[in-house]
């Protein structure tokens, strides 16, 4: 009866890990999904619709953190609504002097339709600030 039991108790699991096996190699975006789901109570952070904290120019921005690299900390993590002229584009990256907008790949219709030159407003988060290149970069950006 032992012996029984136990075969019982091997074959399930063989049976489970076949099934999981599957799974992972048919869709392994599910299985990480699932851990996602057992490990994270928090919900993703959308920067760009959120209202957002601050409202001011590109040159605004900078010249803020560049006058007291301890203001970026007023900055950092929240959501900035910025506009200035475009001064770059380079890929889902653009630029409105040293503020570098990293946007998000659902953009890239309106990417393909700025002009360096024009002027735009964006939403993102302020990620971080080089001190060395005196460059803002911006994460999860929208065209406004």
């Amino acid at each position: 009866m032992k012996n029984k039991k136990l075969r019982n108790l091997l074959i399930a699991a063989v049976i489970l890990l076949g099934v999981t096996g599957v799974v992972v190699v048919v869709n392994p975006g599910l299985f990480m999904d699932f851990g996602m789901w057992l490990t994270s109570s928090a919900k993703h952070r959308n920067a760009a619709e959120e209202k957002p904290a601050f409202t001011l120019t590109a040159q605004q921005l900078s010249d803020d953190i560049k006058n007291d690299t301890a203001a970026f900390k007023k900055y950092v993590d929240k959501a900035v609504l910025v506009n200035g002229p475009i001064s770059a584009i380079e890929g889902n990256h653009v630029s409105l002097g040293n503020v570098i907008c990293s946007l998000d790949s659902t953009e890239a219709v309106k990417i393909s339709k700025l002009a360096t030159g024009q002027e735009v407003k964006i939403q993102g988060r302020v990620s971080t600030y080089n001190d060395l290149m005196e460059e803002i970069v911006l994460d999860q950006c929208v065209i406004k």
